[in-house]
């Protein structure tokens, strides 16, 4: 999209082309920064949210695992791993997309019916039944804090495409065009000029020829 001096004639019409391709430019760049404030209000709203659900994930698994290994410790591994093996795979979530300012994010749904429930012998440590209802309360955190890493993740990576692009228009693009318009500016004074400079030896000498004219014309009448 840059432009080379060498390989554009100097014409008025190239001329106000570019005139008028850079002031688009010029526009655009101010589009792609306004785009890069957009993106880096979204960033820090969605790393709020990030921070709040990473806290309460984290704090919470803490105290899950806490519970699980202690009832673990009561029933021992055998038999944990045997409840386990009785429940069924059946977690759905559903996955969806949303448009952040043209960046495309996505969404984790869970649907917590589909949540399979362990059975339990009656008599087994309490324990273990806590945390799954720990877990299942904290399924949705989970889901968020993922979906708003990818979020912040596909947010960063449209904020350097759009750093790229700006930083190409500043360094590159419009010093281009900057660089031609001079170009081809200061070769159209030039030529204007010069066309001044022919035109007053061109005046000159049809005065002088005029004069001298003139002057054989009242050498004829006398």
């Amino acid at each position: 999209m840059s432009v080379d001096p060498r390989r554009t004639l100097p014409t008025k019409i190239n001329l106000i082309r570019l005139k008028r391709d850079y002031a688009m430019i010029k526009r655009v760049r101010k589009v792609m920064e306004e785009k890069r404030e957009v993106l880096l209000h979204y960033i820090r709203s969605t790393a709020e949210d990030y921070n709040k659900y990473q806290n309460e994930v984290f704090k919470n698994t803490v105290d899950l695992f806490t519970t699980y290994y202690r009832g673990m410790a009561n029933e021992g591994i055998s038999k944990v791993n045997l409840y386990a093996s009785s429940v069924p795979e059946s977690f759905v979530v559903k996955t969806g997309m949303r448009v952040l300012y043209s960046v495309r994010t996505p969404t984790f749904t869970p649907k917590m019916e589909t949540l399979a429930i362990p059975s339990l012998p009656p008599g087994s440590s309490p324990d273990l039944t806590i945390s799954y209802i720990m877990l299942k309360n904290l399924l949705p955190s989970i889901l968020n804090l993922a979906m708003y890493e990818e979020t912040i993740l596909r947010l960063i990576d449209e904020l350097k495409e759009t750093q790229r692009l700006i930083n190409a228009l500043d360094y590159v693009i419009l010093p281009s065009y900057i660089k031609t318009i001079k170009y081809i500016t200061a070769v159209l004074d030039e030529r204007m000029r010069e066309d001044f400079v022919r035109l007053k030896i061109l005046k000159r000498k049809r005065i002088l020829l005029e004069e001298k004219s003139k002057v054989v014309m009242e050498q004829q009448y006398r």
